[in-house]
């Protein structure tokens, strides 16, 4: 058995309300954080669609609230939140494919309050996005973009990432990619205005796509570009 199953197995014996603390006390110092997230999060989603399956199992397994805490508890130490929206969308459909009701599900689970969370993230209007898209798209790239030979990969890399660009870029693909995941969940979700809001993002999705939509051709082989995406 590795460290990581070790460590889960033991999450899955641990009384709820110790969970949090035992499980922070051994977040391991010699693997990425975010992995370490990812991979608890999927073990646990995978036993939820196990379960629900009927498939059988002869060890503890994960419910939907441990797999829930589990995104929650990752959330609140960096977890991306266009993940998180992915894989409690993936939990919702499960559970109301199973016949759970809406009211039924863990708080943070419910398709109203993982629609606020995805659209409280996108830190900017539809028409911003959408301006910012189509000034994205209309940058096509060029020679710069391409790391020259000799160059220093690794610091061209790190000098554009703090760039508004590349931020804005990954920002609006994250956007899309929540909005795509909020689609199942629109008619099960309450609050009306929220409705309103998702359904009107939904209406731009299309424009909100940032790649450029002319590549300027380049003499470089195909392992010299700098990928912007």
């Amino acid at each position: 058995m590795t460290e990581f199953e070790d460590t889960y197995r033991g999450l899955l014996l641990v009384d709820p309300p110790l969970r949090r603390q035992w499980l922070l006390d051994r977040k391991p110092a010699s693997v990425s954080h975010a992995h370490w997230w990812i991979a608890l999060i999927d073990a646990a989603t995978s036993d939820v669609h196990r379960q629900h399956r009927g498939w059988p199992s002869h060890r503890p397994c994960a419910d939907m609230p441990l797999a829930v805490f589990l995104i929650d508890l990752a959330s609140e130490h960096g977890f991306p939140t266009e993940v998180a929206v992915a894989q409690l969308a993936s939990l919702i459909t499960i559970a109301l494919d199973a016949g759970q009701r809406v009211q039924d599900l863990p708080a943070s689970a419910r398709p109203d309050a993982v629609a606020r969370r995805a659209v409280d993230s996108f830190g900017m209007t539809r028409e911003q996005a959408a301006a910012r898209a189509a000034s994205l798209r209309a940058t096509p790239l060029t020679e710069e973009d391409f790391v020259q030979p000799g160059e220093d990969w690794q610091a061209r890399w790190e000098a554009l990432a703090v760039t508004d660009d590349y931020q804005d870029y990954h920002r609006l693909l994250n956007i899309n990619r929540v909005l795509t995941d909020l689609v199942p969940l629109v008619d099960h979700m309450t609050d009306a205005h929220l409705v309103t809001d998702v359904q009107a993002w939904l209406q731009v999705l299309t424009e909100l796509d940032p790649v450029p939509e002319v590549i300027t051709p380049s003499d470089r082989t195909p392992e010299e570009p700098l990928d912007r995406g």
